[in-house]
């Protein structure tokens, strides 16, 4: 029996499905999400009721599967690397280069022109700026960014939406930095280069060579999250079917769901928790194209299974189309955009990088109230400097104006005011100094805690970055892993807050 927060439900359940009637009399919206630790929360970006959701479907990578980052990027960026040089003849130098785990976040922009990489904001404004390893300056960055809108639908730029990206930026990075030190190769381009950095990458993953050192070791490569099998069992336990629609093939399903879905309290088989299973999928192509499948026959287990294939076939096959399907991936392009343009698809995106988000903005509470002080006390500050200015203006003017109608002492006594005022802008000047190196030191505090060459993942100063812009246009829900949903009822109304425009705050 699953245990919880929450009354035993198993009652109100049959073999086949649920009373949805008493189950909602014992799942009244209540404000119980207060008891959910914020890092383990599902966020809402658009309302949705799980009573009216009858299938739910899973990706596999970074979704059901959470990979060793560290491990599997590294191992990419490694195999990669020695195909530029074994088979695209770049310098060996390149195979002392390493990978640094922090350079990459989702979201970023290659400008394959310049060779550089950008972060932006939701208005395409590149507020954060590196070629190869070393930031540009803010003048620099403006000069080349800022004379007009980029059109990053063209051929000269590229979006890391996904975190199997992530190698490829710091790979990207790396080699223009090596390739400048050591002297860049005559009639080679950045673009070229970047065309290179995509074939190596996509060719460790295509030809199996990744595959087979991930394979043999699961417990290196993947962490294998123990409420996964549960929070499974639960969707079924409420009636809900579950399909798997995953771009890699069975023999690599079988052997990762074989690991991360292995729980003997369930004495459930990985395949037994799905009512379908697509593998070789083609995403995004499966949601804009009329590939057909082809029945995969496995000796083991009757759940159906296909090859390849497209929405149309899956939404005929389980019977269930639009909003009565939930979809849950981690890739803002191939997962969530395409399923919800062209399926109509409710959208869960499962996003890891928030637990270390999230945990770092609760860290930094104390010192944005902390902030906020200063903040007060030096926009004080600057208002007496203007006063004062102000005054010592006047008297300069009345001096310089009116100095024939004045007498000596008149205007020595505007002399002595006038030093008054000056020995008062420089103790305010003085001390707003001081509030400014404050400010400085507690605004490099906040920033730490992030990524430290991009910063907050959603975030762009006060504005949302391009991937956070992203996650809340297309994804319905958004989270750090599948099985937050274990903290939540049966039948649960995912409820958006209440949107204001500026006016009505």
């Amino acid at each position: 029996m699953l245990q919880g927060l929450y009354v035993d439900y198993s009652e109100y359940m049959t073999d086949k499905n649920r009373d949805r009637t008493s189950l909602n009399r014992i799942t009244a919206p209540h404000h119980f999400e207060q008891f959910v630790k914020k890092n383990h929360r599902i966020f809402v970006n658009r309302n949705l009721r799980m009573n009216s959701i009858r299938w739910v479907g899973f990706d596999l990578d970074h979704t059901l599967a959470l990979y060793n980052r560290n491990f599997i990027e590294a191992l990419a960026f490694d195999l990669a690397r020695e195909v530029l040089v074994e088979q695209k003849g770049y310098p060996a130098s390149l195979l002392d280069i390493l990978y640094d785990p922090a350079f990459g976040i989702r979201g970023l922009v290659v400008d394959k022109k310049l060779g550089n990489i950008l972060k932006m904001d939701k208005f395409h404004y590149v507020a954060t700026a590196f070629h190869g390893m070393r930031p540009l300056s803010k003048e620099n960055r403006k000069e080349l960014y800022t004379s007009g809108a980029l059109k990053l639908s063209s051929d000269r730029f590229w979006s890391s939406d996904t975190l199997f990206g992530l190698p490829e930026i710091a790979l990207y990075a790396s080699v223009v930095d090596q390739l400048e030190l050591e002297g860049w190769p005559e009639g080679l381009t950045f673009r070229q280069l970047f065309t290179d950095i995509r074939y190596s990458v996509d060719l460790v993953h295509k030809d199996g060579t990744l595959k087979e050192i991930v394979m043999p070791r699961m417990s290196e490569c993947f962490i294998r999250d123990p409420k996964l099998p549960f929070t499974l069992e639960k969707f079924r336990r409420e009636g809900v079917k579950l399909f798997l629609l995953t771009n890699s093939d069975y023999k690599y399903s079988d052997t990762v769901l074989s690991w991360v879905l292995n729980d003997d309290s369930l004495n459930r088989r990985w395949w037994e928790y799905f009512d379908l299973i697509v593998v070789d999928a083609g995403k995004p192509g499966f949601f804009d194209e009329s590939h057909n499948w082809a029945p995969y026959e496995d000796e083991r287990h009757n759940v159906p299974c296909f090859s390849g294939g497209n929405f149309s076939m899956l939404q005929s096959q389980i019977g269930a189309r639009g909003d009565e399907v939930l979809y849950i991936g981690d890739h803002i392009f191939g997962d969530i955009l395409r399923s919800k343009k062209t399926s109509g698809w409710r959208t869960m995106m499962v996003v890891e990088e928030l637990e270390y988000e999230i945990l770092a903005i609760m860290e930094n509470e104390q010192d944005h109230k902390r902030l906020d002080k200063i903040q007060i006390k030096n926009a004080d500050l600057q208002e007496t400097l203007r006063e004062c200015k102000h005054h010592r203006d006047k008297l300069s003017e009345k001096k310089i104006s009116n100095y024939k109608s004045l007498t000596p002492d008149q205007l020595d006594e505007i002399d002595a005011q006038l030093e008054v005022f000056a020995d008062q802008e420089r103790e305010i000047e003085g001390k707003l100094t001081r509030k400014l190196l404050t400010i400085k030191e507690v605004e490099e505090t906040i920033d730490a805690r992030f990524n430290p060459y991009w910063g907050p993942l959603c975030k762009v100063d006060s504005e949302l970055s391009r991937f956070g812009d992203q996650l809340g246009d297309f994804a319905c829900l958004y989270t750090s892993r599948v099985s937050n949903y274990l903290n939540y009822p049966p039948g649960k109304f995912f409820q958006s807050r209440t949107e204001f425009l500026p006016h009505e705050l």
